[in-house]
């Protein structure tokens, strides 16, 4: 079943979410289009915000630095046409972060809007109101902002998103989830962000960790190789693709020794730092990390998925759970070579 899973994931990602900057791929400048979203900034870190992109963050930069998120600024248009909240298989790259639910084999099995996606169990694509649906700005500061969504019909969760600078330049970002059903709903909640194909990242690990490979019939998709290092696990993206290949593909479950995640691009390291759940606490089908990552001969058709992954809760009526991160934005003046990068790492202080 997860193979089922997987290939269908990674051939929705190969087929519709080939991604790298917004400018990149549509011509639309981003830094021009940041004006039709909520920003947050000081002197160290700028942050955007789409309330009508279900709270996305769409942008995470230094004020002199390019975004390091992948994220379609097309879309952050007022004018831009979303689908509708339906199940549909219209399923555009707005990309950014977004928060999903796991275990994804029961994304539809759950709903009754549509009867034909229960009864196949569709796992692509997302739940729509997590993705479009449009969140109300519930309380804002010069330096923080709070989002409320709607219900979800695919779910039965809403969504609170917070989002904050702290005063040592990291962002503090934390969802909450209410159950609005009358019954148990049982989900976890799902943070996953999509940063430049261009990225390098790295996660450190311990314990066994599973690597799931994308397939084509017609050998359009090679494997990806990883590595760990010093204890940081990495992807391979710098392998050649093998002739008759258009890219390499691969995700991966891990189960990290601390809560951290680290992606250097464009001299600069985006860390990621959080409380990872335990690994008992996380639905079997998922890991605690997960990484997608796409390495394509056409940078533009790159991608990479930095997931992580709550424990999995039963909430009665009324019940909540939580989700909290911090992201912070650090200068990298060393070398692309990942034994440089290894280092930096290896000499990076602990968690503030």
């Amino acid at each position: 079943m997860i193979g089922t899973i997987m290939l269908r994931l990674m051939v929705a990602v190969g087929g519709m979410l080939m991604a790298t900057t917004g400018e990149a791929r549509t011509g639309v400048p981003a830094l021009d289009a940041e004006r039709h979203l909520l920003v947050l900034r000081n002197d160290r870190v700028v942050v955007g915000i789409s309330p009508r992109l279900a709270g996305r963050i769409v942008v995470f930069r230094a004020p002199d630095g390019v975004n390091v998120l992948d994220a379609d600024p097309v879309w952050w248009a007022p004018e831009a046409k979303l689908p509708a909240l339906a199940a549909a298989w219209d399923y555009p790259a707005i990309n950014g972060h977004v928060i999903w639910t796991g275990p994804q084999k029961e994304w539809w099995i759950h709903q009754t809007i549509s009867e034909e996606w229960r009864t196949h169990a569709y796992n692509w694509p997302p739940d729509p109101w997590g993705e479009w649906a449009p969140y109300e700005v519930a309380a804002r500061t010069p330096a923080s902002v709070t989002l409320t969504g709607p219900a979800s019909p695919v779910t039965g969760l809403r969504l609170t998103k917070e989002v904050g600078l702290l005063p040592d330049g990291r962002v503090r970002i934390a969802v909450r989830a209410v159950n609005t059903r009358d019954r148990e709903v049982s989900w976890d909640l799902w943070s996953n962000v999509r940063v430049r194909g261009t990225a390098r990242s790295w996660v450190p690990v311990t314990g066994s960790l599973k690597i799931e490979h994308g397939a084509a019939a017609d050998g359009s998709l090679a494997a990806l190789d990883y590595e760990v290092r010093d204890g940081w696990f990495r992807f391979l993206d710098e392998a050649p693709i093998p002739a008759g290949a258009v890219a390499r593909t691969a995700k991966a479950f891990l189960t990290p020794s601390a809560g951290l995640i680290a992606a250097f691009d464009a001299g600069r390291v985006f860390l990621r730092r959080f409380t990872p759940a335990a690994r008992a606490a996380v639905h079997p089908d998922q890991g605690v990390v997960e990484v997608f990552r796409r390495a394509d001969r056409d940078p533009a058709k790159s991608l990479c998925e930095l997931e992580v992954h709550g424990a999995f809760t039963s909430l009665p009526p009324g019940g909540t759970m939580a989700l909290e991160e911090t992201w912070e934005l650090r200068r990298y003046p060393g070398s692309a070579e990942p034994a440089a990068q290894a280092a930096w790492l290896k000499a990076l202080p602990p968690s503030p």
